[in-house]
């Protein structure tokens, strides 16, 4: 009587043991699930040049011009061409400070490399612009940098607040 007393309170300590297990790992599968799926979600793939010609044509500019990639990449902003995937760019004729600039790179983990590029270029323009046309340096005091994922986008412009309307339907 011992035994099965022993034997059945044993089982029953063992199930409840395995159904804690169970549902924990569960739990947590779902969890991660749902956190992967998120960020899935949060930032979506897109051309690079369609957001770049969307703030060049809604955003407040009066000297861009279409800029050739190779150029940008490796002379404005000294990148490595081999990191990026996809870009688009608009800047100036060295009237004004506008700029914009949309790159996705292949590895993630560039894209802090390429924000910095940006910041720099803006740092270089706005003491440039100090002494040259200190009426673009409020546009260079405003410049929005946005990073999400393998996409980093660079606007200099008039109307800061219109281009992070527009950049927030790209980036989140």
């Amino acid at each position: 009587m011992k035994k099965k007393i022993a034997l059945a309170l044993t089982l029953v300590i063992c199930m409840a043991g395995l159904a804690a297990c169970g549902d924990k790992k569960d739990d947590k599968k779902s969890d991660n699930a749902k956190t992967e799926s998120t960020t899935q979600e949060e930032q979506k793939d897109f051309e690079c040049s369609e957001l770049a010609d969307k703030l060049k044509a809604e955003g407040s500019f009066t000297d861009l011009q279409a800029l050739d990639s190779k150029i940008a990449v490796e002379r404005l902003y000294g990148l490595d061409p081999e990191q990026i995937e996809a870009s688009a760019f608009y800047s100036n004729s060295n009237a004004t400070a506008e700029d914009v600039a949309v790159i996705k790179v292949k590895d993630e983990s560039y894209a802090s490399t390429v924000k910095k590029a940006f910041e720099d270029r803006v740092a270089e323009q706005t003491a440039s612009f100090k002494d040259y046309n200190a009426a673009e340096v409020p546009k260079l005091e405003d410049a929005v940098i946005k990073t999400s994922g393998k996409y980093v986008v660079l606007v200099v412009s008039g109307d800061s607040a219109k281009a992070k309307d527009i950049i927030s339907g790209y980036i989140k």
